[in-house]
């Protein structure tokens, strides 16, 4: 049961950082970079992606996965 838990915990680790990112640049607020072209889109996707997966690379080299 403790090596179920924390996988789970390390994937809700992994999934939140992409929706720390998206909430974050998603709020109503004025001048947001990139708010009325594509590009403004893909870069928020790519970087909480990246994020994600320095974040996941982190977790994997401390034996947290296991």
């Amino acid at each position: 049961l403790n090596h179920i838990m924390k996988y789970l915990d390390s994937a809700a680790l992994i999934i939140s950082v992409p929706a720390l990112f998206a909430g974050i640049w998603g709020m109503n607020t004025g001048g947001l970079p990139g708010k009325s072209s594509a590009l403004g889109f893909i870069l928020v996707v790519f970087g909480s992606l990246m994020a994600a997966a320095v974040l996941g690379y982190h977790l994997y080299r401390k034996d947290y996965t296991n």
